[in-house]
């Protein structure tokens, strides 16, 4: 029978991550075909609900926004440090619920999500991302903007930074005991709210 710690983290990296992994990178493939786009709103739902779910394993917090927040302020770079509470309100919650990031501001200065849109009006590809993600991250990144400003969120930019997150976090959970007790609790926790048998 395998350990509480082998269950936790065989249904957080080999089961939830697998595949959220796995369908986004298949979701962008597709996207950089298509000259009309490429599945912008899934995309951008998928990788902020992924977030969303990563980060109620690693977060003492008990609201979801503050759980988002503190596990992007613990383990991100530094351009999304302070940020990403609100960011969790108006875009997880307006593309979940209303399939569009709610506003800040008005309604004739709505919040935007920038989606990667190339000059063919493809979906620009994570290997070509990937190549310079640390200068895209800077130049992109609109996450506290001026008043009126829209904000601006790039998906692949944000999947990327969160695949390196989580193969981080693959590792130092196995030997740092203090996050290995978090996982092995919060599993728990979320196993009772998914009504998952013990």
């Amino acid at each position: 029978m395998s350990s509480d710690f082998e269950k936790a983290y065989g249904f957080l990296f080999d089961e939830t991550y697998r595949m959220w992994k796995a369908d986004l990178t298949k979701i962008f493939r597709i996207g950089t075909k298509s000259n009309k786009g490429g599945c912008n709103l899934s995309s951008c739902i998928l990788v902020l609900i992924g977030i969303e779910s990563f980060s109620k394993f690693f977060s003492s917090k008990k609201s979801d926004a503050s759980a988002f927040a503190e596990f992007i302020d613990n383990y991100y770079p530094v351009a999304y440090h302070g940020k990403m509470e609100n960011i969790y309100k108006l875009f997880r919650h307006g593309l979940a619920h209303n399939y569009y990031p709610k506003s800040e501001f008005n309604l004739k200065n709505t919040s935007l999500i920038a989606f990667g849109v190339d000059e063919k009006n493809r979906v620009v590809s994570l290997s070509r991302l990937k190549k310079d993600l640390e200068n895209c991250r800077k130049r992109v990144l609109q996450l506290s903007p001026q008043a009126g400003k829209p904000y601006v969120i790039v998906p692949q930019v944000l999947f990327l930074d969160t695949i390196a997150v989580m193969e981080q976090l693959k590792k130092k959970v196995k030997s740092d005991s203090i996050l290995k007790g978090v996982l092995i609790s919060n599993h728990k926790k979320i196993r009772t709210i998914l009504r998952h048998s013990t």
